[in-house]
């Protein structure tokens, strides 16, 4: 059976207002779980081609003093964000924050990524952070984007009290569905199972919901207190406004790679819900 628990969490920092939320909601699952919480913070570098060896000696001696300085600054950084008792480890790397990002998950074999987005409002503009949306393209690994809620100069604290699991009866979306339940009841959280008909009026919403209880596992109603729930629509719209209207603080969504020649996408609907939610997102991916 695959672990679904969280032993060893990587949160990324660039020492933005989305990567101090993101942090606080990677200590928060490391506090429940127990979980060995790794932050690290990445800065490229690579001497200018131009310059002569003589140079590039000068450089390198700068270079290590800057990092000394980095390394200061972010154990400092995460000690004032998580406090004086944060027993995880700081890690600072060389390297493009994506390569460094995928090589220490796999070197320190972290079993979750936790990282703050920069997103914005509006379907046609918005963006997710470059360097989240290619983890999410790139591993394996669950994934919880953190963005705050737009327009607010302060986010409230993290917290888990209701979850989302859209569902549309695949096997990514059944263990999706199962980390869903493991965290509602770890968080003593409210979990709603939702699917969305898509097609305009061939199903009835009365059907669909009596296919999605029967869908549902009855071992795991008994773990938390879960709502069957059917809308009618675009599924990412129906997603958010789901989400909206009930309040949840926490989306949790299976997703597919799939491979477009010498890379992966993800499906429309996992990346309009996770450039678009108001509250984090679980992603947990899986290889086609």
């Amino acid at each position: 059976m695959e672990k679904l628990e969280p032993g060893r969490i990587l949160c990324p920092t660039d020492f933005s207002d989305m990567a101090d939320l993101a942090l606080q909601y990677g200590r928060m699952i490391a506090e429940n779980f127990q979980a060995h919480l790794i932050v690290l913070y990445a800065e490229p570098f690579e001497p200018p081609p131009y310059f002569t060896p003589d140079q590039e000696g000068d450089l390198i001696q700068s270079q290590a003093r800057s990092r000394k300085a980095a390394e200061t600054y972010l154990s400092r950084h995460v000690k004032a964000q998580l406090g004086e008792t944060f027993k995880g480890e700081a890690v600072f790397m060389e390297g493009h924050p994506v390569a460094a990002i995928l090589k220490t998950a796999e070197s320190r074999q972290a079993d979750w990524l936790v990282m703050g987005t920069q997103g914005r409002s509006g379907w046609s503009r918005a963006r997710l952070g470059s360097v989240a949306e290619r983890i999410l393209r790139e591993t394996e690994k669950p994934v919880l984007t953190v963005r705050g809620k737009e327009g607010e100069a302060k986010n409230p604290p993290a917290s888990i009290r209701k979850i989302l699991c859209p569902v549309n009866f695949t096997g990514i979306a059944r263990k999706a569905l199962g980390y869903a339940t493991m965290l509602a009841e770890r968080f003593f959280a409210e979990l709603r199972v939702l699917t969305v008909i898509e097609s305009p009026g061939e199903i009835s919403e009365e059907k669909e919901k009596e296919k999605l209880c029967t869908w549902i596992p009855g071992s795991l109603h008994s773990r938390c207190r879960m709502q069957e729930a059917v809308r009618r629509g675009n599924a990412a719209e129906e997603i958010l406004q789901a989400t909206a209207s009930d309040g949840c603080d926490l989306i949790v969504l299976g997703a597919q790679h799939k491979r477009f020649w010498d890379s992966t996408v993800l499906g429309t609907t996992t990346v309009n819900v996770t450039r678009h939610a108001p509250c984090p997102v679980l992603t947990v991916v899986q290889k086609s």
